[in-house]
């Protein structure tokens, strides 16, 4: 395909042209002075775990005499405004908490969506309850509200509605459903961070319980870390309960009520979160920004599709944005070619999700014998096979139809937006180099 006279082919990088970009993205996570400064506080304070302050209040005797998880517990929930912020360990332990707080167990069902990561599942068969999957939006990922119903069952007890990517899913209609059913509502906010809806809700604090994530990838991190929110006053004194070996806020400390786990965040996270809050607000309105630019740049361009957000929110966290590839418009090119020639060009971009949660392994590996705990109340288990066919559009979206691009790319400028476009338009442009 060598060209003649005044045109000088531009090769695909993948095919040892010069690749678009030679400046790396935005790293992450970004951090400072600020965050150096917090850890030195509680490295020189040698009270490295928030009960090392007897009194429990933050401003008791002025900022030396301050847990720094309790402070982040309140800035955070101020934030997001959400009355109850309880600091954990991780996203997964929040779950956990959830979970049994809500008194959900052996034999019992929970719906979600198929298409997120583990954690939002095995919280579930942790308690030896059974999670049931329902399909997603196709336009959206999200769970698809008009499928909940059909999955309720006399052993329903909760919904896990999760806002992936940070776009909050149809939590009006999840509510109506839930309440029609008497059903509980955990969300899975995990990446959702400063996520609001237009009249002021926010994600966390729009169901009974929610939750959030602040590992190394997330929009607000401290490495590992997690948060349960709600904004009532018994399921947060059960939170802070279940996260502290069961014990209650007036009892002795060797006095356990219930069982629970040592979940608690450590005051070098909650540290490393106070600094790095500080940073949300402005992080988040960037990456709206970009992202604004970026739909406006590739709405031409075939075959390339970004999923339809909430129309009813107002701050969007794009934790990551996601695109649907439709291969006919690319002379079904597999994605997997797309990907690797993107990647050449220097611009870091994946396909996600491999296969929906119910083909993980771990479902032919547990005991769902009738014998089981699972079976508790139960007449039969459940297939995890069956959901192939029920979940068609989660099993699309896992086959070489999606394309993630990290929340990261989006921090920096607008150039740094015009190289991803411009990443997919050379790759088009070239399409025959890929055959």
């Amino acid at each position: 395909m060598e060209k003649t006279g005044d045109e000088v082919m531009v090769k695909l990088a993948i095919n040892g042209g010069k690749p678009i970009r030679k400046k790396q993205f935005p790293d992450w996570p970004i951090f400072g002075k600020e965050e150096e400064r917090e850890i030195l506080k509680v490295v020189r304070s040698g009270k490295w775990w928030m009960y090392a302050y007897s009194s429990g209040e933050l401003d008791s005797k002025g900022e030396t005499d301050v847990s720094k998880v309790e402070k982040f517990e309140r800035e955070f929930s101020k934030t997001q405004k959400i009355k109850y912020c309880i600091a954990v360990n991780s996203g997964s332990s929040a779950l956990e908490i959830c979970i049994r707080a809500l008194g959900i167990g052996p034999g019992d069902e929970v719906i979600t969506t198929p298409y997120t990561f583990i954690a939002t599942v095995s919280c579930v068969l942790n308690h030896y309850a059974l999670p049931v999957f329902v399909d997603i939006d196709p336009e959206t990922y999200q769970i698809d509200t008009d499928k909940i119903e059909k999955a309720i069952t006399e052993r329903t007890k909760a919904i896990i509605p999760v806002h992936f990517g940070g776009n909050i899913s149809d939590m009006d209609k999840i509510n109506e459903i839930a309440k029609k059913y008497n059903l509980k509502v955990i969300e899975d906010a995990a990446q959702a961070h400063y996520a609001f809806y237009k009249d002021g809700r926010s994600a966390g604090g729009i169901g009974d319980m929610g939750i959030f994530s602040f590992q190394q990838s997330k929009n607000l991190t401290c490495g590992e870390g997690g948060a349960v929110t709600t904004n009532d006053d018994k399921l947060a004194e059960l939170a802070w309960s279940l996260r502290h070996y069961g014990r209650e806020k007036d009892g002795l400390w060797y006095e356990h009520h219930r069982l629970g786990w040592n979940l608690r965040m450590s005051e070098f996270q909650a540290a490393i979160l106070i600094a790095q809050l500080k940073r949300l607000k402005e992080q988040t309105e960037r990456r709206m920004r970009n992202y604004s630019y970026f739909i406006k740049l590739i709405k031409e361009l075939p075959g390339i599709e970004p999923m339809k957000l909430n129309p009813y929110q107002k701050t969007f966290p794009h934790y990551l944005v996601i695109l649907k590839y439709k291969p006919e418009e690319w002379e079904n090119l597999s994605l997997d070619k797309v990907l690797k020639a993107l990647n050449a060009e220097c611009i870091p971009a994946g396909s996600g999700y491999i296969y929906p949660l119910y083909h993980n392994p771990l479902f032919k590996k547990i005991d769902f014998s009738k014998d089981s705990p699972f079976m508790k109340g139960r007449v039969r288990p459940i297939d995890y096979e069956e959901f192939k066919e029920k979940c068609v559009n989660a099993e699309k979206a896992c086959n070489g139809h999606t394309i993630w691009l990290m929340g990261r790319l989006f921090l920096g400028t607008k150039k740094d937006i015009e190289d991803i476009v411009e990443g997919f338009n050379k790759i088009r442009k070239n399409i025959d180099e890929l055959k």
